[in-house]
């Protein structure tokens, strides 16, 4: 089989949801949570490019992709889907998220500690809501069937998109794909405005080797996010892709390989370790 070929999976988590599971590549495994409105196809140009070195898990969520879903959400139950996946993949795994994939793989790595932690943007509360009064406004768009409403409404107030940045957006390819995945995104802001995190208890608790990512052009809420956890993270590297935004698997995936594999080469083998130095770098 070529490293480059995808296997997909289907692993039942423990109330009964099935949970999709794109595999691509060989060597270390690499468990990939998307953010809101992502899934495992998003991913596969990234895992392509990791494929030689990595064996990339890239996750369907629950309700979105090939997976399940149920009328009763719980953000608890992401994070059992997660660990079904990691089980999977092995105890070697590396935990890779992806803003509200950030979200339940920190819930996660605190509870049962990867081999190493990778965050992209993650959704965490720590400098206030995120969604806030906002999440009702687009959850009306959302019930009134107004999906492309609800979408300028949260790129506009959550993500802070400046009118430009969105007429942009919304003439790329990805912008129907984004609108027909919306209606997921009111429940998922109320579980990041729900959380509750300090500084102290993230330094506590995550202390194994970790990266954290962000983009030059990323949300000014997420990127300080990333920077606040890189700050009080005990030998957490810290990369900042240049020239993209939130969304370096899709705008710059050569970028994004890049860091992951040199972060991935140095860790030992085996479970995670804390690491004794700190390191910032370009990309």
């Amino acid at each position: 089989m070529d490293g480059r070929e995808s296997t997909e999976r289907t692993l039942m988590s423990r109330d009964g949801t099935g949970i999709a599971v794109t595999v691509t590549g060989t060597g270390r495994p690499l468990v990939v949570v998307p953010g809101s409105m992502g899934t495992a196809q998003d991913w596969q140009p990234l895992a392509g490019r990791l494929a030689s070195r990595l064996t990339v898990h890239a996750v369907d969520r629950r309700g979105h992709g090939r997976s399940g879903d149920q009328l009763a959400y719980d953000i608890a139950r992401e994070c059992e889907d997660v660990v079904t996946v990691m089980e999977l993949a092995g105890s070697e795994a590396v935990l890779f998220g992806h803003s509200y994939g950030g979200l339940i793989a920190t819930m996660v790595a605190l509870r049962q500690p990867p081999a190493a932690l990778v965050l992209y943007d993650p959704g965490l509360p720590l400098h206030g809501p995120l969604g806030g009064p906002v999440t009702a406004d687009i959850e009306r768009a959302v019930e009134t069937g107004d999906h492309e409403g609800a979408l300028v409404i949260g790129l506009r107030e959550v993500m802070g998109m400046p009118a430009d940045g969105i007429a942009q957006f919304r003439a790329m390819p990805q912008w129907d794909t984004f609108v027909a995945r919306i209606a997921t995104w009111p429940r998922e802001l109320r579980a990041v405005d729900a959380a509750r995190f300090t500084l102290d208890q993230l330094s506590a608790g995550l202390t194994g080797r970790a990266l954290i990512v962000t983009g030059e052009h990323s949300p000014g809420s997420l990127g300080r996010v990333a920077r606040s956890l890189h700050g009080v993270l005990p030998g957490s590297r810290f990369v900042e892709i240049a020239g993209v935004g939130h969304d370096a698997h899709l705008e710059a995936p050569d970028a994004l390989a890049r860091a992951l594999v040199a972060f991935v080469e140095s860790l030992p083998d085996g479970p995670g370790q804390p690491c004794s130095e700190t390191a910032d770098e370009p990309v």
